[in-house]
């Protein structure tokens, strides 16, 4: 999938139940935020433990690769799906993601013999594909259930956390910085 294709569908999907209520500003600052969160105050009690992790990094680097741009590992992705996994998911969404991970890595065993994250790109590749074919299929019957899959969080996540970062607005979006308002006329004090 082409990057303009990603963006594309994150802005048509309209989010996740969690966070589809924002304004499009709104899940930029809230983005933003969570980048900056992420590298200041790395979470304390993370949702992933370091095998997740590395399975989101690498599951991640292939939804959005490095190319003639920074890819997800370079816009510190992972960090990203951790904070908003820790602090604005609720607990069944994280269980459900991390169960997720585990079937994905179950899976890659099971096909290639080995772990999802030590599997070539081509197969970590398809096995995504096997997923993102999945939640299609789910969205195109029109099942309600489509945006709370695991995959459809993690590709919403790594997509979002891409378009938030400094890299990615910066390499891909040409946002950065962001244009700021500016009143030189407004009261100081009132």
């Amino acid at each position: 999938m082409e990057r303009r294709e990603l963006l594309g569908w994150m802005v048509t999907t309209g989010g996740l139940a969690a966070l589809n209520r924002l304004s499009t500003s709104d899940l930029l600052s809230l983005g933003r935020d969570a980048h900056v969160r992420a590298v200041a105050s790395p979470v304390t009690a993370p949702a992933l433990d370091a095998r997740a992790a590395a399975i989101v990094s690498a599951a991640a680097e292939r939804i959005i690769p490095a190319t003639d741009t920074p890819g997800a590992t370079q816009a510190n992705v992972t960090a990203f799906i951790e904070t908003m996994l820790g602090g604005w998911y609720a607990p069944a969404d994280r269980e459900r993601f991390v169960a997720g991970l585990v079937e994905l890595d179950a899976r890659a065993r099971e096909l290639f013999t080995r772990a999802f994250v030590t599997c070539d790109p081509s197969q970590q590749v398809s096995l995504l594909e096997e997923y993102d074919d999945a939640v299609s299929a789910l969205r195109g019957a029109q099942d309600t259930s489509a945006n709370a899959h695991w995959f459809a969080m993690l590709k919403y996540l790594t997509v979002w956390g891409y378009c938030t970062s400094e890299v990615g607005m910066r390499e891909l979006l040409h946002t950065w910085p962001m244009p700021m308002r500016y009143d030189g006329n407004a009261k100081v004090g009132a």
